[in-house]
């Protein structure tokens, strides 16, 4: 079974040689100019494979490895400088050889290569069970030119004006910091996390059934004691004696199985623990709860005060912020689905009546009879109908204020709600980011983990190291959600609009039934109506998935993102799905994958609106404008392959050139920027 290994060491001038140590781990004989002689080591079993990997912007110089060593050791001038970083891996046995070269290659190209690091690996395999990688690698930067670039820069500090500081002396103020975060903690532990998710992908590529960690025992949240890893004869030797069915009596395998029992006891503990402070930790939650709500309700205004005490009473026993939350999202489907479009309904029935009306004046008889009226008995029958309108108007009018004071009762409410479990999950997760403080998006989420911290529920309760990854998840999903709702609506009105159309047409043809006519005339224009309110609604949820995008991806170019905003809204929600549902805790899809999925969904509904074109009803639709003939596949536009492939290949080229990562802004300024952003996107609470 594979143990997982990444270790990491730095090479000094002080004593070490950069040349010598790329000569044993490469197995080449190279000329050290600064020793002024030949390194050469004595030759291996198994010969390694070795290999140089460059960023695109690195001179061509870098692949010879006796130039690359001796031109690090000319330019690290001080006599204890770093000349290299050395990460050694392990390899895992269960793979074949070649998908463990694989392995290593794409792991060195996406995290030193493209992070602007000149990477020599060499493979060693003098041991069959413990195949492993030395990867040394450039400490200074290269610059866009192929020059060496600084290992640090000045970062000046500014006052509240936004001007640099400066000493009694006059002098600039400022600190000296790397310009690479290569040698941060932080970065060593993203490096193992990476690692170990690749051969973890690897192994679910090729059928294993295994999963290593770049975690501790305690890390990872596991109350166990690691077990000795023993030397190859002892384990060969404990091998041996099982197959015999005898008990090797070895030391380290002796303690190996008192660990076992240990950790046997450790796990019934453990048991009895969490029943003990899950106990405790629902009495914490119903406490906070309680407090906050207190809180919140004694802050209520008259309006307020109001809203909480009728939804109370209109929800009885079940008043939760769940139960309001489905009540307002009920109240908002009641609203869409039958009070708006009888709304249009009205004000298109009122259009056709006018216009009918003029025509009939203006004796336009082919208009007249296109309407469903007969001009030689207009008078009785537009009175008919008139009597019929001025009904429905009573009828619209009457729903309409019912649901207006029963969804502002429910607005209010929910507001007081959401700020309630706002206020107990961040009591309960302080660590969160302030985006999510108090973020619309993100207030479901916090609902379902506070109620399963009442009701034990462990499996949704997020770890507290991951809750900002969850938050970040949910809110992404919440305006996916949202974004392919509106779709799907100018979507079905769209075919519901060509359908009718069609009947229309063939009503008129027949001429019979004028009745037929007016009713088919009034549903369809009601349709194209409700398509222009969806599309001014996709319109909306296009700037927050624009916003969305910046932030989800800040390391890529300003002008690919601005190039990704001209995508259509559907593209945008199959590339953030995409996102969604492929991000980990440790690593995120990048955006050219993203993008090449959203490709693919278009291209699939490219396909289903060729076959739809065959169809009667869409023979309609193309007699209309360009912009409303394919709104039943592409409710909001196509984007043109040129446009998609630009934009995949920009991705891909500005994932290689990323050499520096934009440096961190100030905890002032990333407060006032998230403020900011929440008011743009109405996200705080004024109750």
């Amino acid at each position: 079974m594979s143990y997982f290994r990444l270790q990491a060491k730095i090479i000094s001038k002080k004593t070490q040689s950069a040349v010598a140590s790329a000569s044993y781990r490469s197995g080449e004989e190279l000329y050290s100019e600064r020793d002024e002689e030949m390194k050469s080591y004595k030759q291996r079993e198994v010969a390694p494979v070795s290999f140089i990997l460059k960023p695109d912007h690195a001179p061509e110089w870098t692949l010879d490895r006796e130039k690359l060593w001796n031109e690090v050791e000319k330019v690290e001038k001080a006599w204890n400088a770093q000349l290299a970083r050395e990460v050694l891996i392990a390899l895992p046995v269960e793979l074949p050889e070649d998908v463990q070269q694989e392995l290593v290659q794409s792991f060195v190209q996406e995290e030193f290569v493209e992070e602007g690091m000149v990477a020599d690996v060499a493979i060693h395999r003098d041991k069959e069970h413990n195949p492993h990688a030395h990867i040394m690698l450039t400490i200074r930067p290269f610059n866009e030119d192929g020059t060496w670039g600084q290992k640090k820069m000045r970062q000046y500090e500014f006052d509240q004006n936004g001007d640099i500081l400066r000493n009694n002396k006059g002098e600039k103020v400022f600190q000296t910091v790397p310009s690479t975060d290569w040698n941060e903690r932080e970065t060593l532990v993203k490096w193992r996390t990476h690692y170990a998710d690749a051969i973890n992908e690897s192994f679910k590529e090729h059928g294993i059934d295994q999963t290593v960690s770049a975690l501790s025992f305690e890390a990872q949240g596991l109350d166990q004691i690691a077990e000795v890893r023993l030397e190859r004869n002892e384990y060969q030797y404990v091998k041996r004696l099982e197959e015999k069915g005898i008990e090797a009596q070895t030391f380290y395998h002796q303690l190996n199985q008192e660990i076992r029992k240990k950790n046997a006891e450790i796990a019934q503990l453990n048991d009895k623990i969490v029943f003990l402070s899950a106990k405790q930790k629902q009495a914490d939650v119903q406490t906070v709860l309680h407090r906050h709500t207190s809180d919140v309700t004694s802050q209520l205004n008259a309006d307020y005060e109001k809203s909480w005490h009728f939804m109370k009473g209109r929800l009885k026993e079940n008043f939760s912020f769940d139960a309001v939350h489905d009540q307002l999202q009920g109240l908002y489907r009641w609203e869409e689905r039958k009070v708006e479009p009888k709304q249009v309904e009205a004000q298109v029935t009122h259009a056709i009546l006018n216009a009918s009306h003029k025509a009939y004046q203006e004796h336009k008889t082919s208009f007249v009879k296109q309407q469903g009226f007969d001009p030689s008995n207009f008078r009785s029958l537009f009175t008919e109908r008139l009597d019929a309108f001025e009904t429905l108007t009573d009828s619209v009018k009457k729903n309409q204020q019912t649901v207006d004071q029963v969804v502002s009762h429910a607005e209010r409410t929910y507001r007081a709600q959401s700020l309630i479990v706002h206020k107990t999950f961040n009591d309960l997760f302080p660590d969160i980011e302030e985006r999510y403080e108090h973020n619309d998006r993100t207030v479901a989420y916090k609902s379902k983990v506070l109620t399963a911290l009442q009701t034990n529920d462990l499996k949704a309760i997020p770890v507290a190291r991951e809750v900002n990854h969850h938050l970040q998840l949910q809110e992404l999903i919440n305006a996916c959600e949202k974004a392919e709702k509106v779709s799907e609506q100018i979507r079905i009105q769209a075919l519901i609009r060509n359908k009718l159309g069609t009947e229309k047409e063939q009503l008129i043809r027949d001429g019979s039934n004028l009745n037929a006519i007016y009713q088919t005339s009034i549903k369809l224009n009601t349709a194209q109506q409700l398509i222009e309110r969806y599309e001014a609604k996709a319109k909306q949820m296009e700037q927050e998935l624009n916003t969305l995008i910046w932030e989800t991806f800040p390391q890529a170019k300003e002008k690919l993102l601005k190039d990704v905003e001209q995508l259509p809204l559907e593209m945008k929600t199959d590339l953030m799905k995409h996102f969604t549902q492929q991000n980990k805790l440790t690593k995120a899809p990048t955006l050219k994958a993203c993008l090449q999925v959203a490709k693919k969904e278009q291209s699939k509904q490219t396909m289903a609106y060729h076959a739809y074109q065959t169809k009667p009803d869409a023979r309609f639709a193309e007699r209309l404008g360009s912009q409303q003939k394919s709104l039943s596949h592409f409710p909001t536009g196509r984007a043109s392959t040129e446009l998609i492939e630009q934009l995949i290949d920009q991705a891909e080229r500005d994932q290689h050139q990323a050499q520096h990562k934009t440096p961190a802004p100030t905890k002032l300024r990333r407060k006032s920027k998230d403020k900011q952003l929440r008011r743009e996107l109405g996200l705080e609470f004024e109750l």
